[in-house]
């Protein structure tokens, strides 16, 4: 099996074979799976403010979200993590629209499935993904970055992701190969005593600072703490639900 990650997302190929793992570690791609974990009835992704909008009026949705890390004055939710699974959201429907996360996955669009990764549920998305790929199969996990950026914190989930990835495919006896940036992500990661401290040195943890939610940022470096792996599909939307809601999204033996 060959892993591979895309340190930015102008390298991914969406359209090269196997399955593919989007991160956009603080907050989007974490923001996703907690919703889904607070029990949303239904989570929609927009690429941008209006077309969230849209799909709010149109479904009755909560809106949640930001623009360059602001929350918008007529939306209910930020982006965060942290304020969301503090919510009553059960049985409510929710639109997010981020400003990379949730634009670089609408770019990503596929017939196959678009896995949602993040440290939060790291082990899980990793072992959907193996079920998914095979032997003989690949994965390629994809950093949303910053306005096409490299982040730090998209590179070391990408590491922790990575190494999931061998572990998780070792215990099936696969073989796994690693690309060159698979191993710089992994290589990151261990160079950080711990996950906290490597997402409060990033960007994104001194973004979250400045915008007065540091809360968010030891609730994003959680480490496999949900089995929820969010899959997205297209029915006429955008929209994230766990693995196997979806015909033909259920992991392979």
């Amino acid at each position: 099996m060959l892993v591979d990650v895309a340190l930015v997302p102008q390298v991914a190929d969406p359209a090269r074979p196997g399955v593919l793992i989007v991160i956009d570690q603080i907050r989007a791609s974490t923001t996703i799976t907690t919703l889904i974990d607070a029990g949303c009835r239904d989570v929609y992704l927009a690429e941008d403010p209006d077309a969230a909008r849209a799909v709010a009026r149109e479904t009755g949705s909560l809106l949640a979200g930001e623009v360059l890390a602001v929350k918008p004055p007529d939306f209910d939710f930020d982006n965060s993590p942290s304020e969301l699974v503090a919510a009553d959201l059960r049985g409510r429907s929710v639109v997010l629209s981020t400003t990379n996360g949730t634009a670089v996955i609408d770019l990503l669009r596929r017939e196959e499935p678009v896995l949602v990764g993040c440290i939060r549920n790291a082990r899980a998305v990793a072992a959907a993904a193996v079920a998914l790929a095979g032997e003989g199969g690949a994965v390629q996990i994809v950093c949303a970055g910053r306005e096409g950026m490299f982040v730090l914190d998209d590179a070391v989930a990408a590491g922790v992701i990575a190494e999931r990835l061998a572990e998780e495919a070792g215990g099936r006896g696969i073989p796994v190969q690693l690309s060159d940036a698979a191993v710089a992500a992994v290589r990151l990661r261990r160079s950080w005593p711990t996950l906290l401290e490597a997402m409060e040195a990033s960007d994104g943890g001194a973004t979250l600072r400045r915008i007065g939610a540091p809360e968010d940022i030891p609730f994003c470096a959680g480490e496999d703490l949900t089995t929820t792996v969010p899959v997205v599909g297209y029915d006429g939307r955008m929209r994230a639900v766990p693995l196997g809601s979806l015909p033909g999204s259920s992991p392979r033996a």
